[in-house]
């Protein structure tokens, strides 16, 4: 098993490192590529974890080597569209201008703008949300993105610090030594390790404050401040906020500081931001969603790719099922969380972060599998694929969720059998 183990660590290693080959997504091809590599990248890792759990001598040296390693691994690729935006948007702040209500190409910023083509929406006032807005103010532009991947990646980090509070190194590494993870903070610099944290940040102050016998107020009002800090920087974090109210209950009047937090950004910014629960540009009404092309694509066609009201019905059923776990408010953390994803109208591949740090400490490894096949969502940047630009197909659909089904099913057997074997 050890020998499996580091034959399985070295190549999720060598795969990693050798998606740097294939960033060039303005090559027809270059798409494919990655995926195929990160996807293999991903059934290395997943040996490597599992098998992780049974290497006892050394493990900590492992595990902070490999961490740091697939970090080092991802800086050099090529990042995300939208960091361009992140740097705009700051440049335009440091103007004195509101992002919410002028566009990058605005005449008041002629020139402070470098390589103005390359940025997301220049043409359109930004959709971020307020938290995440503040802090593209404080990080300077550059003409490389190495300064918001340092930043987003010590979010990482620290977050990654936070979890191995709560378990330990074998469990954790099922979150650091995700290939998803590395590439979406390091590599792509989506500003989303912030979510990360702060959702880190909450998960410790309530663990905390459930054991505690004094000073239960501190972890009380900490695990509001975090849980306020995801909501600034990602709105769809609200649905958190009733399991954690049944985690505090008497001590629930803390959760007032988790709705100043963004009261103070949305102030900061005169309110005058786009409701907008995903805290991201909207241009199409459906892309890589779980379970509306079900609806839409059977019973009630959505022949216009009309933006309805899926917020709505987010909030209700993310409400709903926290009720459902009143007695059990870790469970309803997860799975309100997860009812957002499942039921996100959109879902870009670096959303499914969100739930990971919850998924690893309540041991729901089967989103880490989907952290794995949703890597095909790249596939988009080649649109010869798809009939219709940006518009899934069932075999991409295929492609992500059938092999976490599969694993979702063999997992529960395993379960139901354990008992009847003893």
């Amino acid at each position: 098993m050890k020998l499996r183990f580091w034959i399985a660590l070295g190549a999720e290693l060598l795969l990693f490192g050798s998606l740097n080959f294939f960033d060039d997504w303005t090559l027809e091809w270059m798409p494919v590529r990655f995926v195929a590599c990160a996807i293999l990248c991903g059934l290395a890792y997943l040996i490597a974890v599992t098998d992780f759990e049974a290497i006892k001598q050394n493990a900590g040296w492992i595990f902070w080597i490999t961490t740091v390693a697939l970090r080092f691994l991802a800086l050099p690729l090529t990042p995300a569209n939208e960091m361009w935006r992140f740097q705009a948007d700051g440049v335009i702040q440091r103007a004195g201008l509101n992002p919410y209500q002028v566009a990058p190409d605005s005449s008041e910023l002629s020139g402070h703008i470098p390589e103005l083509a390359r940025v997301l929406q220049n043409d359109t006032p930004t959709a971020f949300a307020p938290g995440a807005e503040a802090l593209f103010r404080i990080i300077p532009a550059t003409n490389n993105a190495l300064a918001f991947k340092l930043v987003f990646g010590a979010a990482d980090l620290i977050a990654i610090g936070l979890l191995l509070r709560l378990l330990d190194k074998q469990t954790v590494a099922w979150f650091a030594w995700n290939p998803l993870i590395a590439y979406s903070f390091f590599g792509a610099a989506h500003f989303d390790s912030i979510v990360v944290l702060a959702i880190g940040a909450l998960m410790f102050c309530l663990e905390r404050f459930t054991q505690a016998t004094l000073s239960r107020w501190k972890f009380a009002f900490g695990s509001a401040l975090a849980l306020g800090t995801a909501i600034s920087f990602r709105p769809v974090c609200g649905v958190l906020v009733v399991p954690t109210l049944f985690a505090l209950r008497r001590y629930s009047i803390a959760l007032t500081a988790a709705l100043a937090v963004p009261v103070a950004f949305a102030f900061a910014f005169r309110f005058s931001f786009p409701p907008n629960l995903f805290g991201d540009f909207v241009h199409i009404s459906r892309l890589n969603d779980l379970f509306w092309w079900l609806i839409e694509d059977t019973v009630f066609p959505n022949w216009h790719q009309q933006h309805y009201r899926y917020d709505v019905i987010i909030l209700i059923v993310s409400a709903a099922v926290a009720l459902v776990f009143a007695r059990n408010w870790r469970g309803g953390l997860l799975w309100s969380l997860g009812a957002a994803l499942i039921l996100a109208p959109v879902l870009h591949a670096w959303y499914l972060v969100w739930i990971l740090p919850i998924a690893t400490w309540r041991r729901a490894f089967a989103w880490h599998f989907l952290a794995i096949t949703i890597f095909a969502y790249y596939l988009f940047y080649n649109e010869r694929l798809f009939a219709l630009p940006w518009h899934a197909e069932p075999w991409l659909r295929g492609m992500i969720v059938l092999p976490v089904l599969f694993t979702m099913t063999v997992m529960a057997l395993q379960r139901y059998q354990r008992p009847v074997a003893t």
